[in-house]
């Protein structure tokens, strides 16, 4: 096994193991440092950048995750009071599925459907113009 394998093998075995058996794993860990040639060098520090790389991936799809579970859940309090189908047409020139797509976070052509950033800002304002409208009826009302 190369240097690169041995890490990520190591760095798994001390991650799973518990009590007694992570101390052995550390122990292990610790031997395969020690025993690095200076020719190693460079190759630990590209498994290194692959498991950071891997993590701030893990992260950002975690935060994106989060987001949609947001956006679902403060749409679900809005959604039954307003036409989606109107709404999708009127903001974004898309229909009521693309919109629930979205929401939902649904599998489209193998990707989950997510708003985009630009996407976000455009119901951000339609939230706010419908709810503009609202409050205008209602003072008429009053």
């Amino acid at each position: 096994m190369g240097v690169k394998e041995d890490f990520f093998r190591l760095k798994a075995a001390c991650l799973q193991a518990k009590g007694d058996d992570r101390e052995k794993a550390e122990q292990e860990m610790d031997r395969f440092f020690d025993s690095l040639r200076p020719e190693d060098q460079k190759e630990l520090q590209a498994a290194i950048d692959e498991d950071f790389a891997r993590i701030h991936q893990v992260v950002e799809d975690a935060k994106k995750m989060k987001r949609q579970i947001e956006v679902r859940k403060i749409l679900s309090e809005v959604l039954p009071f307003i036409s989606v189908s109107e709404f999708a047409k009127q903001y974004f020139d898309k229909s009521a599925s693309w919109l629930h797509q979205r929401i939902n976070g649904n599998e489209v052509h193998g990707k989950v459907a997510t708003f985009t950033e630009k996407e976000l800002k455009i119901l951000s304002d339609a939230l706010k113009d419908v709810a503009d409208k609202l409050n205008n009826a209602a003072i008429v009302l009053a």
